[in-house]
Order: C-alpha cells, then structure tokens, then sequence
C-alpha cells in the first residue's frame, strides 16, 4: 500500500489528503460542532462542503493504486470538480440575495473561493505534466 502511495505523484497525494480531511470534517466533525459555528461555515461552503470530493475519493484512490485506466480515473475525479464549479457558477448567478435572516440562505461574496477557484487549481494540477506522465495513454507502457 505504501509503496502505491509513494509512487503517485504529490499533487495525486496531496488531492487524496485534501478529500479526505474534508469529507471527514464534513460528515464526522461539523455535526459535532455548535450550530453557530455552522451557520457562519455555511455561507462560505454552502450546504455541504465537501458534496463533490467525497464523490472522488474512490476515483483518486483507484487513481494512485491502479496502473492501467488511470486517464479514466483522472477524467472521472475532473468531472466531478468541474461539476462543482457550474454548481457554484449556478448559485452565484440565480443568487438574489435576499437571505430572510436564514444563514443557510446567505451566500457570501467569498463563496466562488471554495467552489470555483479551488476546483480549477485541483484540475490544474490533476493534468500538470507529471500528472500526465504518471496517467500514459493506453498505446504507451505505464509509469511505475
């Protein structure tokens, strides 16, 4: 197992690690937590922060562990980002700003942070070039 993770590149590891400490956070954690500390995470996060990653931690996993189908993987774990950035464009444009007083209603102008920005850099680094060496097309021999 060990050697697995020690051959995916650190952008793979460092995906994995980031999906699972927010999915974690999300579902083990926040229930936990005071509902006042949840209504002024939501504004920032919306309903459920971690909706897409969790969705990719098998994906991701597969991807670091399997040494054919990896482009599929990568695609499939993009897909889901990219997903998260239309919902998070959706949001913003049908946004109108009136909240009644409800925190879960209240959109913050720093939404589009956690749900567009920080999924465009996650694609960005699952197709740098290491990332697209360590994911060959299926005519070329795997990287190990």
């Amino acid at each position: 197992m060990r050697e697995a993770m020690s051959n995916a590149p650190w952008m793979l590891n460092a995906y994995i690690c980031f999906a699972v400490m927010v999915t974690f956070a999300d579902y083990l954690v926040l229930p936990f937590t005071a509902a006042s500390f949840q209504a002024r995470l939501v504004p920032y996060t919306g309903w459920l922060a971690c909706m897409f990653y969790s969705f990719t931690i098998f994906f991701a996993f597969a991807l670091a562990y399997q040494t054919t189908g990896r482009r599929a993987m990568r695609f499939t774990i993009a897909l889901m980002l990219f997903l998260q950035i239309v919902f998070g464009t959706l949001e913003l444009w049908l946004r109108t700003g009136k909240a009644y007083g409800n925190p879960y209603l209240t959109i913050s102008p720093w939404r589009p942070i956690w749900t567009m920005i920080i999924p465009c850099i996650w694609i960005a680094m699952l197709y740098s070039p290491r990332m697209n060496r360590f994911c060959p097309r299926t005519d070329e021999v795997p990287v190990s």
